[in-house]
């Protein structure tokens, strides 16, 4: 007769003990840290204020904390995504009357490098890209920004728009 043998109590003693364990694992107080997340959209190339942020607790160690001073947004950031350093530039810091101009750019530069803007009658004009051009998940490259005195901003423009300008950048 099957209702005549011995009760299962190591299974219960085993299930008790797992029930105790996961309640004190449960009521225990992980170590946790403030962490910055975007408190609303940020724009590429936007510069981070107090504002943007929104500081949340996360558990402690799961991700790196950012220095957030004097940084811009290397990418557009949606609100309610962690700061984190790969999302973050150096901020710009150019001289005041300089005019930042779209152009098709190399995939080596990055924010702040100086580069030489070249003309097709050999005459050239230093520059600072703004906004390196990025690569998209299909292989296409978009343009970027390079900031350039106003004295010459108008005819790099034109030389930008019509593709006879050569980007020379030291790697």
């Amino acid at each position: 007769m099957h209702w005549l043998g011995r009760p299962p109590y190591l299974k219960w003693a085993a299930v008790t003990i797992l029930v105790i364990v996961a309640f004190a694992w449960d009521a225990s107080e992980r170590a946790t840290e403030p962490f910055p997340f975007a408190a609303r959209t940020i724009a590429r190339g936007q510069v981070l204020e107090p504002d943007d942020i929104e500081w949340r607790d996360v558990p402690s160690g799961t991700l790196s904390l950012p220095g957030l001073t004097e940084v811009s947004a290397a990418v557009a950031i949606v609100a309610g995504d962690p700061i984190v350093p790969s999302l973050l530039a150096p901020k710009s810091s150019l001289p005041r009357g300089w005019w930042a101009v779209p152009m098709a750019l190399p995939l080596g530069t990055t924010q702040g490098m100086r580069v030489r803007l070249v003309f097709v009658d050999g005459t050239s004009v230093e520059g600072t890209v703004v906004q390196p051009a990025e690569e998209d998940s299909l292989g296409l490259a978009s343009d970027g920004l390079v900031a350039v005195d106003g004295v010459s901003a108008d005819a790099v423009a034109l030389a930008a728009a019509n593709g006879d300008l050569v980007v020379l950048f030291e790697p």
